[in-house]
């Protein structure tokens, strides 16, 4: 296959100069040696001819795909490219100030410097006479080992595979380099006790020699793809298994000598907190969040009934207190107890339903389902904020749904069927209400709010409590929410009127909203006879 259609296939085709180099390199092959008979294809010697080119002129090459294009392993081609870049005597120039940048060892640059020429001194001193002209240092992997080896020296950390993938040798050869530098040049490199003489360390002669044909098999000249010799990221697996069971030896060897010495001592594993959480921590949080995330949980529903309750054992002994007579209750109201109590448990029940499903579109990505230590002022502004927020939504979706005559007709006037309204009949509203008006507008005071979900416990349960409250048709002196809130039992009570029914729209906390937009209904109290309240419109009011 012809090198520019590989070339196109390597995303080269642009770089005009990579493809002439490589056409180059690969009539010069032609022309020094048959490449097949080393065991390179006509493919592949065109591939490494590319990666040559590229690499001589600095442009990023894709080796992976060069392999699988080549028919390849990556071992294989490795050597054949080791093989091919050699026997072309093609040199790759590695600079000991570029390696020193590369792996930030800048400090080392002139050590190295030093023990590479002391090394050549004494290398070709030790040579006949006819040989040491034709002495050739210039290849890479001498700079690549005086450099290794210096950094070993100062204890600075340098991965040995890429700088052998660097300078294009093999492991091997890499080894035998650095075993007779160590040998020759211990005062530089402080490996050795002693100087050996350099004319007995002749294993590595061949190293000197330009064709890979004359090198030993260890040494990077066995070109097979059934050799001994594993690819890099294989390498790297092996050295950290040694590692690994280095360590673990260690570890095994050191509690076994701790039990010797202290045999009947027993030893306490301490907790560890991880930043990481589990799956099991995160289904506990997801858990914990469904359960206080939302308003309307088991909490306000144990609440509302509870504090209902209360109300209707006061009601039956406390006769001077209320606004309407039991016999106006039973008459006036439009729906029976029983029928308000399983509306009620429907509303709950639908409020529950849908603060599930709002969890689990919403709730897994909220970042308040973990309680929060905050201090008290904190904790009264967020009361506040959401006190405000809830009273702005439904004082206008309240009075929105009164001037809607569908909206009234279909959904809010089932509320306004008691007319005598009591505790337990404070959430008897349409299930459609229930959603737009109390779980919407709770949802918004939380997060609005910002408070975590345990403070949303305590706040609920308080607009709970009030709402029932509002709705119980009892003035009991000593009240405080009477006494803190002029939007009590008394200013709803005018709402449930015919009277009323276009005003005092504020509801649960203030009053606000009604003063600043003109809904505000003025009202006396007057004592009843038989006992009790009646509210009643002022003056001004009275004709409409």
């Amino acid at each position: 296959m012809d090198v520019s259609e590989l070339a196109k296939k390597l995303d080269l085709s642009d770089s005009k100069l990579v493809v002439r180099k490589a056409a180059e390199i690969r009539r010069l092959c032609d022309v020094q040696f048959d490449s097949s008979v080393i065991g390179v294809g006509e493919v592949a010697k065109s591939l490494i001819c590319l990666e040559i080119a590229a690499t001589r002129l600095g442009v990023l090459f894709d080796r992976s795909s060069a392999v699988r294009l080549s028919g390849m392993s990556e071992k294989a081609y490795i050597r054949s490219y080791n093989s091919l870049h050699n026997g072309l005597g093609v040199k790759t120039k590695i600079d000991v100030r570029e390696l020193a940048i590369q792996f930030g060892c800048v400090r080392i640059i002139p050590f190295v410097r030093d023990g590479l020429k002391l090394y050549k001194d004494r290398f070709v001193s030790s040579l006949p006479a006819s040989r040491r002209a034709s002495a050739d240092f210039t290849r890479p992997v001498f700079t690549a080992v005086a450099f290794y080896l210096c950094a070993k020296k100062h204890k600075l950390k340098v991965d040995k595979l890429k700088l052998i993938e660097l300078c294009g040798t093999s492991e091997s050869e890499f080894s035998s380099v650095s075993v007779t530098m160590k040998d020759l040049c211990h005062d530089v490199f402080g490996v050795a006790k002693e100087k050996k003489d350099a004319r007995e360390v002749q294993s590595n002669r061949d190293l000197l020699d330009a064709l890979p044909s004359k090198r030993k098999a260890e040494d990077g000249g066995y070109l097979s793809d059934d050799g001994p010799e594993l690819s890099c990221y294989k390498k790297r697996k092996q050295m950290e298994t040694r590692d690994y069971e280095k360590w673990k030896s260690s570890v095994v060897a050191s509690n076994q000598h701790n039990k010797k010495e202290a045999p009947c001592k027993r030893t306490k594993q301490s907790r560890l907190n991880f930043i990481k959480k589990s799956s099991d921590t995160q289904e506990l949080e997801a858990i914990r969040a469904l359960h206080f995330n939302f308003p309307v949980n088991h909490h306000q529903r144990v609440v509302y009934w509870i504090y209902s309750g209360i109300y209707v054992v006061l009601g039956s002994f406390a006769e001077s207190y209320r606004l309407h007579s039991k016999q106006e209750e039973d008459q006036k109201n439009l729906v029976s107890k029983g029928a308000v109590v399983k509306g009620v448990l429907l509303q709950q029940l639908v409020q529950a339903v849908v603060a599930t499903l709002l969890f689990a579109l919403t709730g897994s990505d909220s970042q308040n389902t973990t309680s929060q230590n905050t201090s008290l002022l904190v904790l009264a502004r967020q009361f506040v904020t959401a006190m405000l927020v809830m009273d702005a939504w439904q004082y206008f979706m309240h009075r929105y749904m009164h001037h809607n005559k569908f909206l009234y007709k279909h959904i809010h006037s089932l509320h306004h069927r008691l007319i005598v309204p009591y505790s337990y009949g404070a959430l008897y509203n349409h299930p459609v209400e229930g959603l737009l008006n109390d779980t919407v507008g709770g949802a918004l005071s939380f997060l609005v709010s910002g408070m975590s979900p345990r403070a949303s416990i305590f706040f609920f349960s308080f607009a709970t409590i009030k709402t029932v409250d509002d709705h119980c048709g009892l003035l009991i002196p000593g009240n405080l929410f009477h006494i803190f809130f002029k939007n009590n039992s008394a200013y709803h009570d005018v709402h449930h009127q015919l009277y009323g029914n276009k005003y005092n729209f504020s509801q649960p906390f203030f009053i606000m909203w009604d003063r600043i937009l003109g809904t505000y209904m003025p009202y006396t109290l007057e004592e009843r006879e038989g006992g009790g309240f009646e509210t009643k419109p002022c003056k001004d009011y009275k004709d409409d």
